[in-house]
């Protein structure tokens, strides 16, 4: 009866999805606007239906001769179709491609072991099917090359990824299956012929693998805030930069976590000791809309006879130019903005934009003959004063707005004391913070202990990473009604819960998959010194559903069950006779300082820290 019954629920949801989806796409079209998968949708259209002589397609291959895909473990079906539609007509041998001086190209990069985004629809699968596809425009030439070495991470650090990731349970029949083969392992040997090759000072003192325990998630977060408070106070790390060691700042160091409900605890515990901490929210600082309105006043203040940098101020936070004006004073925007005459076309425009132009030209000529006078970061002070432009950040973002402005005009000034006293120069080195290794959430944190989950902290090192809450479970009881996301079809299947068990087991190892997955990427975050947050409950370690310690080998977790009230140390070696021992420094929530430090570590051997190994395809 639950196979019928699943039958007529799933009609029903999927009549419900109809109606919901014909009101959605109403309301795109009542103001013209496509969301992102409708553009992929017509881009799609468009490169499948362009015969050999559209004009389209002409004008495509005439532009683009290389192609680079970087992050393809996040790539999606429709987005790969689209790259291999872009570069058909290369191994077809037709097309002016074909006649330019330097062949055609396309380089695919990316780390199977990293795809964490199933939930956004990226494809593990791809991978395979990248592979076969590029063979074919060049048969016969070697088109993949896998890449190792790593410069994140210690060598001890790097010698347990590969162990407990290398003893992770395999499922090598799957398409999606987490795979970490021997080639997968980081190299350890330091290179000594490479400049700043890294100290090769054996036996530090200083751990780089450490557990704290709890017995709960509260007494598990005020044992980590204790060892934070520890190695703030006593230990150091290497200077990303210089490579010479320091005192470790608060910013030094990340909690991770799987699920955003875990981190309250954490900012609790970091509290009570009087360590500052950031809880990363999932926005980009730099991406906010009103540090991005910031960024176009510095860039036209700095340029203001750029046309572009014009319209981009008009169409910002301080004038909210319609886009009917703003077609009305192309193509000398700038002039019409900064000009002593009236713009040409002033009679286009309507009674409101009419009179933000003029608002806009009166404080643009009054805030360009500062520039000259003024330090920038007082000049902006000024503008966001005299354009009222704190009363544009209104609604459920306005207290958000409000700290990011504070922030970013904090962020102003440190960079105009380091010397970059032009509004140009300034605009560059945001640009450079914004796209560069200082990620967003760096700049967002600074000075404090980030609180983040894996997925936002991904493609970015931290000299100390704590790993925490690997034994709580996520997403509670099963759903009665179950939607399965696309399996290779292109169309998510809706069922009822315990009608489709075969289904059910198959999304079930998907998801097992993505945490083995999920737990490497965490424990490669980390450069200098990686910390496991454990609760046990009842001294035993019981991983939740779809938690991290489920992924966890068997007999990793029997070392934790294992742990006494007396341990000070915790050694833990692979079950493969390999020999190597991995020491862990054990610290709970009732003195962590106890546990100082009585021997140093296992491969306490010092290198510069390494990035993660990728797989790349090119042709």
């Amino acid at each position: 009866y639950r196979r019928d019954l699943g039958v007529i629920l799933a009609r029903g949801v999927r009549r419900a999805y109809r109606i919901a989806e014909r009101e959605y796409r109403r309301t795109l079209r009542a103001h013209a606007v496509l969301d992102f998968t409708d553009l992929q949708v017509h881009a799609l259209g468009l490169l499948r239906q362009m015969d050999e002589f559209a004009q389209s397609r002409y004008r495509l291959e005439s532009r683009y001769h290389h192609v680079l895909v970087d992050e393809f473990q996040d790539t999606s079906r429709a987005q790969w179709e689209l790259v291999s539609l872009l570069v058909q007509s290369w191994g077809e041998g037709i097309g002016i491609v074909q006649a330019a001086p330097m062949p055609p190209s396309i380089f695919v990069v990316g780390d199977r072991k990293q795809s964490i985004y199933r939930f956004r629809d990226a494809d593990i699968g791809l991978f395979n099917e990248a592979t076969d596809y590029i063979s074919r425009l060049r048969p016969g030439t070697p088109v993949r090359a896998a890449i190792s070495q790593s410069f994140r991470a210690l060598p001890g650090l790097l010698a347990f990824v590969n162990d407990l990731c290398g003893s992770i349970d395999k499922r090598p029949h799957r398409s999606d299956a987490f795979r970490f083969e021997p080639q997968d392992h980081f190299p350890l040997d330091v290179d000594k012929s490479e400049p700043n090759s890294g100290q090769t000072t054996a036996h530090s003192d200083r751990p780089s693998l450490g557990i704290a325990l709890g017995n709960n998630e509260a007494s598990c977060a005020s044992a980590i805030a204790g060892e934070i408070d520890r190695l703030i106070t006593k230990e150091s790390v290497r200077d990303p930069r210089t490579g010479l060691r320091r005192a470790i700042r608060p910013d030094d160091i990340a909690i991770l976590f799987r699920s955003r409900i875990s981190h309250r605890e954490y900012e609790r515990a970091l509290s009570a000791r009087g360590l500052p901490a950031y809880v990363y929210k999932g926005l980009g600082f730099f991406e906010a809309e009103e540090i991005q309105d910031l960024r176009v006043l510095i860039r036209f203040l700095a340029e203001p006879s750029s046309n572009f940098w014009a319209a981009a101020f008009l169409r910002s936070g301080f004038s909210r130019l319609s886009d009917e004006a703003i077609r009305a004073l192309a193509p000398d925007i700038a002039s019409a903005v900064t000009g002593t005459d009236e713009p040409v076309n002033n009679e286009l425009l309507s009674m409101q934009d009419r009179e933000r132009v003029q608002l806009v030209r009166t404080g643009i000529s009054r805030w360009l003959k500062l520039v000259d006078w003024i330090p920038p970061a007082e000049l902006v002070d000024r503008v966001l004063n005299e354009s009222a432009y704190l009363f544009e950040t209104r609604g459920p973002r306005s207290l958000q707005a409000r700290e990011n402005l504070k922030k970013m005009r904090e962020l102003l000034r440190r960079i105009q004391n380091r010397g970059y006293v032009t509004l140009s120069r300034i605009a560059d080195h945001i640009d450079r913070l914004s796209t560069g290794g200082e990620s967003n959430a760096v700049i967002d944190a600074a000075g404090a202990v980030h609180l983040m989950t894996v997925h936002a902290a991904k493609g970015l090192e931290f000299p100390v990473v704590f790993v925490v809450g690997l034994s709580r479970g996520v997403g509670g009881a099963t759903p009665p009604i179950q939607v399965i996301p696309d399996r290779g079809d292109g169309l998510p299947l809706v069922t009822v819960w315990g009608a489709r068990p075969e289904i059910e087991n198959d999304e079930r190892a998907r998801e097992l998959e993505e945490t083995k997955r999920l737990l490497y990427v965490a424990v490669t975050r980390a450069r200098d010194g990686l910390y496991l947050g454990i609760v046990r409950r009842d001294k035993r370690l019981s991983p939740g559903r779809g938690s991290l310690a489920e992924v966890l080998p068997k007999s990793f977790i029997a070392k934790i069950d294992a742990i006494t009230e007396t341990s000070r140390w915790v050694e833990w070696s692979p079950s493969d006779l390999s020999g190597a021992r991995h020491r862990f420094r054990l610290c709970d929530s009732d003195d962590s300082s106890r546990f100082a430090p009585a021997e140093p570590p296992v491969a306490s051997l010092e290198q510069p820290a390494p990035d993660d190994d990728f797989s790349a395809w090119s042709c």
